[in-house]
């Protein structure tokens, strides 16, 4: 079922069955169930060889209207949307350099213009012959036709010649679900607006029936959202918190959200419960060893409100953490981000803006519910 549209309500318009099932029954019951996938468990027998990156392939795929290639590996975009995507691989070592070998994950979106990365996270698999989960989210802008998928890379300069792609259910996962049928990330939001009451002997005007009807399932195609996609240079010494400001260049929004001068904050222009998508590359400085971990906080007018932790043993080698948080935000909070490196005689610094097919460091929000007034309702 393709996105169904919304269209407007005439003076003296004779209101049929066919009228009200296209502009209130199919609204509603697209959003009531939008386009998703899930794919549990990679198909066996798959390896990652040194150097080179394998495209995984699917044991199982449930879905909602997006199509599979032959091998499970492509997924076909059904319908234009702002869509959350999160992909896990979960790898098995070989004998490891001393301080670990580095795998990377890509979710990656296929389009006529070429195959791009629009998320990505390196970690530092430590242990020989151990298994390490490797994940990564964003939320961001498809066109119907783009091709989703994920692949996963193994450093070139590591003992092994391949890991081995684990199959269980649980330990290599890919998801894509549609937030908003929105006809693209910047298209105008319409603010959310509670219908009201009907009452028996009201005059129906096309004005009531667009605040009734139009406007509320308007808002829920285009509900406020943001994507930033660089953070600005920092230097972080081990053990000093620090924010991490973000570029206004490739910065879209729409519904009115405010990025600070300074690139630390965000501005919510509407109350409501949000999905946040944060993923933060750092690189590490300093000799190498297993002391370096780090932190990425998320925070909610400067209180934090989620962290994520990670270690990195490796020096000029960098890495990334990646991951989504639900959130309540009042029209005016403001979100943002900080790093925390600790270690002694280390020091963390911004990476991976400048990676033209590669999104190593993304922060967005699509709102999710409205007419929320806090987490408990």
């Amino acid at each position: 079922m393709a996105v169904p549209p919304i269209d407007t309500w005439a003076q003296r318009e004779i209101i049929t069955a066919q009228k009200l099932n296209s502009q209130v029954r199919d609204p509603l019951r697209y959003l009531a169930d939008m386009p998703r996938l899930s794919c549990r468990g990679a198909a066996p027998g798959q390896t990652v060889t040194r150097g080179s990156s394998t495209l995984v392939r699917w044991a199982t795929l449930e879905t909602k209207t997006f199509v599979a290639d032959g091998d499970r590996r492509w997924f076909t975009v059904p319908d234009s949307g702002v869509y959350v995507l999160s992909g896990s691989v979960s790898v098995k070592s070989g004998p490891t350099q001393p301080y670990g070998d580095g795998v990377i994950l890509h979710v990656l979106r296929r389009t006529s213009a070429g195959v791009a990365s629009v998320a990505t996270v390196r970690e530092i698999v430590q242990q020989s012959h151990d298994i390490q989960i490797v994940s990564a989210a964003t939320i961001a802008h498809l066109t119907a036709g783009d091709v989703i998928g994920v692949a996963v890379y193994l450093e070139a300069g590591v003992p092994s010649s391949s890991y081995t792609v684990q199959a269980g259910e649980w330990e290599t996962v890919f998801g894509a679900w549609m937030a908003a049928p929105s006809a693209g990330f910047s298209a105008g939001s319409t603010p959310f607006v509670p219908a009201g009451d009907w009452r028996d002997g009201e005059r129906v005007t096309p004005a009531l029936m667009r605040a009734r009807l139009s406007d509320p399932l308007t808002s829920l195609y285009n509900p406020p959202r943001f994507s930033l996609r660089s953070t600005l240079p920092y230097s972080a010494p081990s053990n000093q918190t620090v924010r991490v400001g973000w570029s206004n260049a490739g910065f879209e929004e729409s519904g009115g959200w405010v990025l600070g001068r300074d690139g630390a904050t965000v501005t919510a222009p509407a109350t409501g419960v949000y999905l946040v998508a944060l993923s933060v590359a750092t690189q590490r400085d300093g000799p190498e060893g297993a002391f370096g971990s780090y932190q990425v906080h998320l925070l909610r007018n400067g209180n934090l409100i989620s962290l994520r932790q990670r270690q990195n043993t490796r020096s000029t080698y960098p890495t990334a953490i990646s991951g989504t948080e639900p959130v309540f935000l009042a029209r005016g909070d403001q979100l943002s981000t900080a790093f925390l490196g600790t270690g002694t005689g280390l020091s963390w610094g911004a990476f991976g803006n400048d990676i033209r097919d590669e999104r190593w460091n993304g922060f967005s929000a699509v709102m999710l519910a409205p007419a929320a007034t806090g987490m408990k309702g």
